[in-house]
């Protein structure tokens, strides 16, 4: 080693000063022909070196090109990219020297780490941490300039490295022109909440764009049309519950509207009464005009929140055989209302959607059609997140769709058992329960099932016994069809046809009841799955009773709390698997893939969870309904719950996409399958990760090391 360091000391040129913050034009003083001479590059060196002096750089085709196989760059126009180039300068930096320093002021330009490594280094309490590391291709100094602020940390080159200077200011205003080049950016700047930077994102995309992809009729309908616009509030059509059935009539027939909107003094929403109600009421059954619309409103009201998605509201009217759904400003009757939409109005939102389906569903009676139509529901599903659809949406019409397919299939199997002489307990209400990702509105994939039944229970256990055994016999039968439509059973045995999981009220509430900090095991799983119960068909009434005891109990058990925290803390995400930038900072060790569900939907999903029992929030589902309750309720997580939401909406598509591109339920991925902007997203996802767990480690007290 020493005689190898010797032959270097007499090749390399004398090193001068080491470099403060880079500026345009300053290429020489930091040694770099030095380190490259002594790499063999000296014929390149000896270009650089002579084109310091040059106002411009003389080699903007090969600039251009470099930048074009790179995120932002690749989703920026051609033209646009080779401006950018134009106007580039070339900085060589040698091992061991810092581009900028912690506290620095961004000089006004963009470095693109075109040769080498780059390390971020993190000055905090006497300590240094290494919290990032750049590879060829990376996009350097952008957090500085977007939150127009000192730099946050270090930037030192721990190879010899090239880098293309660009102008901020030119690359700001195409970035506002270009939504995926900017949606890239702002997952481009998640790391920065490690060193306590607090991340404020630009404007959501006003348009959606897919380079490079054919747009098919589906996806340009989805095209800028997936979300509710409520329209102008003069539009809505409202009276007090006490207004008269001729008034309402008038003023429905003035406006020329199919129903009017019933109000209280704050303008919630309490009911709505459509002409077929004014017809049905009044021309039919002869009732006064004189007596109140609340007499005839139809009630509760179903709502919904702006922004939310078009399709799943149209699917929701389908299925519930409603005719309109209130816009309020929560998605609840709670708060003021906004608009009322009809199907003609949200179809002329989401144009072409898969409502279709529901209707082939409801009328399919054979094996092989189920399986065709869950087929088709995959493939919309695939085009959907092709198109750059939410993956939480998706999820949220998968859902509706599979949820129909359920009720179909409890029919079907009902009029079977009842053909050969066998019919359900008569007077016993039941309902059949989705639970774990299913329960949450997040299984796309035909991934194994988890469900249960709940039923009343009768005088005596005998009663109940003969009970379960006709339950369990009609779950079996519609495990039967799922299995072939293409579902998986599920091998923990979480399925209605096991008596474990098919079980009186009273049964289910005193399980719930012994859930505390001291369950481990089976106890705990069922717990977990449990807490996402949704019902899918028979009693609403029953599941609502579990759930609400469910929420209750667990937000009033502290101690449970931290045990459930205790298990997202220890839940490490996989960052050793990613790149070589975190193995190295990580260690080797590992198979080729890594568990995508558990150690990187996980934690996100778990502390999506527990945040919600914590803060007695129990209206939504799915993780992405969770994380956006918590941003909107609870003002101190507004921004971690907005980083959790969309870092988990990616590792859903990640997940769904990987897994219909292998054909199984993509739960492990393979990091070398991944595109240069994947990697880049997945490792920001995996920052916010740890992030989430600190936040639940501080909350809970909880020790540990992540």
């Amino acid at each position: 080693m020493r005689k190898k360091n010797a032959m270097r000391e007499n090749v390399l040129v004398k090193k001068s000063k080491k470099c403060g913050p880079l500026r345009r034009g300053a290429i020489a003083g930091c040694g770099a022909i030095r380190r490259l001479a002594f790499e063999g590059k000296l014929a390149f060196a000896s270009r650089i070196h002579q084109s310091m002096s040059a106002p411009k750089n003389m080699i903007p085709g090969r600039i251009a090109d470099a930048l074009m196989r790179f995120p932002p760059f690749s989703m920026l126009p051609a033209e646009s990219v080779a401006e950018l180039a134009a106007e580039a300068d070339v900085w060589v930096v040698p091992m061991g020297d810092y581009i900028w320093r912690q506290g620095a002021n961004p000089s006004g330009e963009v470095l693109f780490l075109a040769q080498g490594r780059v390390e971020y280094i993190w000055d905090n309490e006497g300590q240094s941490e290494r919290v990032d590391v750049r590879d060829v291709g990376d996009v350097l100094g952008l957090s500085a300039l977007v939150r127009n602020e000192a730099n946050r940390v270090s930037a030192q080159a721990v190879e010899d490295s090239m880098l293309y200077s660009l102008s901020w200011a030119m690359l700001r205003a195409m970035l506002e022109k270009n939504d995926e080049a900017r949606n890239y950016v702002r997952r481009h700047l998640s790391w920065a909440v490690r060193v306590g930077s607090q991340i404020h994102y630009s404007d959501e995309p006003t348009e959606s764009h897919m380079a490079g992809r054919a747009k098919n009729i589906l996806q340009s309908h989805l095209d800028g049309a997936q979300i509710i616009q409520p329209r102008p509030i003069e539009r809505l059509l409202t009276c007090g519950p006490d207004a008269e059935i001729g008034r309402a009539a008038a003023l429905i027939s003035a406006k020329r509207v199919p129903s009017i909107l019933v109000v209280d003094s704050e303008r919630r929403p309490l009911g709505i009464v459509s002409s077929n109600a004014l017809v049905k009421n009044v021309v039919v059954d002869g009732m006064p005009k004189t007596e109140p619309v609340s007499r005839i409103m139809a009630k509760p009201v179903c709502t919904v929140s702006p922004n939310s998605s078009a399709t799943a509201a149209m699917l929701i009217m389908l299925r519930e055989r409603i005719g309109q759904v209130c816009v309020t400003e929560d998605g609840t009757p709670n708060t003021k209302a906004l608009d009322v939409c009809t199907h003609k109005d949200l179809l002329a939102q989401t144009g072409h959607h898969p409502a279709g389906l529901l209707r082939e569903i409801r009328f399919a009676k054979s094996n092989a059609r189920f399986r065709e139509l869950c087929d088709e529901i995959e493939n919309i599903a695939r085009s959907y997140l092709d198109a750059g659809v939410s993956a939480i949406y998706v999820g949220q019409i998968c859902a509706e769709l599979y949820d129909e397919l359920t009720q179909r299939l409890v029919d079907l199997s009902t009029d079977e058992l009842q053909g050969e002489g066998v019919s359900l307990p008569r007077g016993v209400a039941w309902a059949w329960m989705s639970v774990g990702s299913d329960g949450r509105r997040e299984q796309i994939l035909r991934t194994d099932m988890d469900n249960a039944i709940v039923f009343a229970p009768s005088k005596t256990q005998e009663e109940d016994e003969a009970a379960r055994a006709i339950f369990t016999r009609l779950a079996a039968r519609v495990i039967d069809k799922l299995v072939a439509a293409g579902f998986a059973r599920c091998q923990g045995g979480v399925m209605a046809l096991n008596p474990r999981w098919c079980r009186t009220t009273n049964e289910w509430l005193d399980e719930i009841a012994s859930f505390n900090a001291d369950i481990d095991g089976d106890g705990l799983l069922r717990a977990t799955i449990l807490y996402d119960l949704r019902h899918v068909a028979g009693d609403r009434a029953l599941c609502d009773r579990l759930r609400e005891r469910i929420f209750a109990t667990a937000s009033a058990d502290t101690p449970l709390q931290r045990r459930l925290a205790q298990t997202i803390v220890d839940n490490t995400p996989p960052l050793n698997f990613i790149g070589r930038f975190v193995i190295e900072k990580l260690g080797v060790g590992g198979s080729s893939e890594f568990d995508l569900k558990n150690r990187g939907m996980g934690p996100l999903r778990d502390a999506a969870r527990l945040f919600s029992l914590h803060y007695k929030l129990n209206r939504r589902y799915s993780t992405g309904g969770r994380w956006e309750e918590l941003r909107r309720v609870v003002p101190e997580r507004a921004e971690l719950a907005s980083l959790a939401r969309d870092a988990y909406d990616f590792l859903l598509g990640l997940r769904t996409l990987n897994g219909l591109r292998r054909g199984d339920s993509g739960r492990t991925l393979d990091p070398s399958t991944l595109t240069k902007i994947e990697r880049a997203q997945l490792s920001s996802v995996f920052d916010v990760v740890r992030t989430v767990q600190h936040a639940v480690q501080f909350q809970f007290s909880i020790d540990g090391r992540i």
